[in-house]
C-alpha cells in the first residue's frame, strides 16, 4: 500500500509520532479529530492520521459500512510498517478514537510499538452491555492508555470499574464526559477543557514513557 490520503501534522524533530485512526462515523478530520491533534502537536508530538478504506469511500460519496474487523486490523498494521520504515528513527505510538483505539490494541499485539492511547474506548455496544470488547485489553504486550468520559455510553465509569484489564493498562477518566468528553452544563469542567484533559494525558503518557514492547 501507499503511504498516501494521510495527514501529517506536528513539528518535525519531535521524536514521537502517534499514528491516530478515526472512529466508526467521522472522518479523520473531524471536529473531535481535530482538536485532539492541535493540542498532541502543541505539546511536540508528530500525528499521523488517516483512513480505512469504507470511510475513504464514504469521502466521495459511497455510503458503506465500515469493514470488518479483522481488515481494518491489516490496514492499520500494514500501514504502521510504512510509517516505520518512512520514520526509521522515531518513537511509534498507536491511537485513535472509538473503534480506531479499540483496532490500535489488537494490532499493538502483533508488532513493535511503543503503547496504545484509546481515545474513547468501545467496551461494548450501545445497550448492548453483554457484548464485551476485553480480549485485547487483557493481555500482555505495551501498555495502553484509555482516556474515557465518565458518561460514555460505550462504557461508563460504572460499568468499566467492574471490568479486569491487564496491569500495563490503564484508564484516565474524564469527568462528567462522554463518548467525545462533551460534558453537560452543570459540570465543573467544560467540553474545552475536557478535551485539553485528554490530548495533554496523552502526551505525557507518550513522553513519560520509555518502555518498548518487543514481539518474541
Amino acid at each position: 500500500m501507499k503511504l498516501d490520503n494521510i495527514l501529517i501534522n506536528g513539528p518535525k524533530e519531535a521524536k514521537n509520532i502517534l499514528l491516530f485512526a478515526h472512529g466508526a462515523g467521522a472522518f479523520m478530520d473531524s471536529v473531535f479529530m481535530n482538536s485532539i491533534v492541535k493540542g498532541l502537536n502543541k505539546n511536540g508530538i508528530i500525528t499521523i492520521r488517516f483512513e480505512f478504506p469504507y470511510m475513504a469511500k464514504r469521502r466521495i460519496g459511497k455510503n458503506t459500512f465500515p469493514d470488518k474487523i479483522i481488515d481494518l486490523c491489516v490496514f492499520y498494521k500494514n500501514l504502521y510498517f510504512q510509517v516505520k520504515k518512512k520514520y526509521p528513527n522515531k518513537n511509534i505510538w498507536l491511537g485513535g478514537k472509538s473503534m480506531g483505539g479499540r483496532v490500535s490494541t489488537i494490532v499493538s499485539r502483533t508488532i513493535d510499538v511503543n503503547g496504545v492511547i484509546a481515545f474513547g474506548y468501545p467496551f461494548h455496544p450501545i445497550n448492548k452491555i453483554d457484548k464485551l470488547r476485553l480480549e485485547s485489553l487483557q493481555l500482555s504486550g505495551p501498555p495502553i492508555l484509555i482516556i474515557q468520559g465518565t458518561r460514555d455510553k460505550f462504557g461508563s465509569i460504572y460499568e468499566v470499574k467492574q471490568y479486569k484489564i491487564h496491569k500495563n493498562n490503564t484508564v484516565f477518566w474524564i469527568e462528567d464526559g462522554d463518548h467525545s468528553y462533551k460534558t453537560l452544563k452543570k459540570s465543573k469542567f467544560s467540553s474545552e477543557e475536557s478535551l485539553a484533559k485528554a490530548y495533554n494525558q496523552a502526551s505525557l503518557f507518550i513522553k513519560n514513557n520509555k518502555t518498548e514492547f518487543i514481539i518474541s
